[in-house]
């Protein structure tokens, strides 16, 4: 992406009458002011959140609006594959298929696209199940401020739509804002490593999940369905991302809670045996790790003992004995 130079002209001050050149930074994508600091690094727009790369390149604003006006003609609707909300998707490729749903990613489009994950119902259960989890995420989203806020917004997923596909023949459709740069499910990555990954990919992972199941029953909710294909992972920044909301409950009390640390540590647990393994923690896995992922995978009234938090200080421990101190190690798919 580049940026954008507009280019004006005033007079210069004390009456000199020479003309002085104002330079602008804006987006090029939606012409929203840019920080400074866009002048010497990538930024991120805080308008359309698009990327923004400085360049040696300098496009004028009478350039880039003759291209907009183009963008305008050439996608008004029309070859849209999806649409949903009063918007239309086009779709890129097919992400996965579940019971109920495929699920895609799309390019939203128009002037401003954005990339969109949009499940669309292949069973008359959809509809009820995209309606209860965007209640939920709009809710969990709405409901917060301060710090807990900007942690919503960066860690639970954004719903854009939900509701009928039009012309899709009674089809419904969760459309949410895709989360870049996240490889896949922790399903997937137990797939792609049959035989176990590095027990110490399993601490971070577990680190980030315990992370926003902390915040989470801290607000008094449980997620109810922590699955492995409910968990996107993002391979660069080690960062994991709880999807599959529809079974989240408000007020749910410890029980759900502790069921929700209990499932949390089963992933972990099939990330470290394998999809294919037994079930039994591989000896190269260091022991205080293998006894504290043992207990919170079979002892439900562990996981309600110590809570998220709890459970993610014994996890430091346990990773600090076995691996020392805390290092970057890049997970290679």
């Amino acid at each position: 992406m580049q940026w954008l130079r507009c280019f004006g002209s005033a007079v210069a001050p004390q009456g000199r009458g020479r003309l002085m050149a104002w330079v602008a930074i804006t987006c090029p994508q939606c012409s929203a002011p840019l920080p400074r600091v866009a002048i010497w690094r990538a930024v991120k727009c805080p308008s359309c959140g698009a990327l923004i790369n400085r360049t040696e390149s300098i496009v004028t604003r009478d350039s880039f609006r003759q291209a907009l006006l183009r963008a305008r003609q050439d996608y008004d609707g029309a070859g849209a594959d999806l649409q949903c909300g009063g918007e239309s998707y086009h779709v890129i490729q097919t992400l996965g298929s579940g019971e109920i749903s495929q699920v895609y990613l799309a390019r939203r489009v128009g002037p401003q696209p954005f990339l969109a994950t949009i499940k669309v119902s292949t069973a008359s259960a959809s509809a009820a199940r995209y309606a209860r989890e965007a209640e939920v995420l709009r809710e969990l989203q709405a409901s917060q401020s301060g710090e807990a806020s900007i942690y919503a917004a960066q860690r639970l997923p954004e719903v854009i739509a939900q509701g009928p596909v039009e012309g899709g023949a009674f089809k419904q459709a969760l459309v949410l804002r895709h989360p870049i740069g996240y490889w896949g499910s922790l399903e997937a990555l137990s797939e792609r490593f049959s035989q176990g990954i590095d027990p110490r990919h399993a601490v971070w992972i577990w680190r980030r999940l315990l992370d926003v199941l902390h915040f989470l029953h801290a607000q008094g909710w449980s997620h109810g369905n922590v699955r492995p294909e409910h968990a996107l992972v993002h391979v660069q920044d080690h960062g994991v991302r709880l999807i599959g909301w529809a079974s989240a409950k408000k007020d749910a009390g410890e029980e759900g809670q502790a069921k929700d640390l209990l499932r949390c540590a089963r992933v972990v647990r099939v990330l470290v045996c394998g999809a294919g393994g037994s079930g039994v923690i591989p000896h190269g896995v260091p022991s205080g790790l293998s006894e504290l992922l043992t207990l919170s995978s079979e002892d439900e009234s562990f996981c309600r003992t110590h809570g998220g938090g709890g459970l993610d200080a014994l996890l430091r421990t346990a990773a600090q004995a076995a691996f020392g101190v805390p290092s970057f190690l890049p997970l290679v798919i």
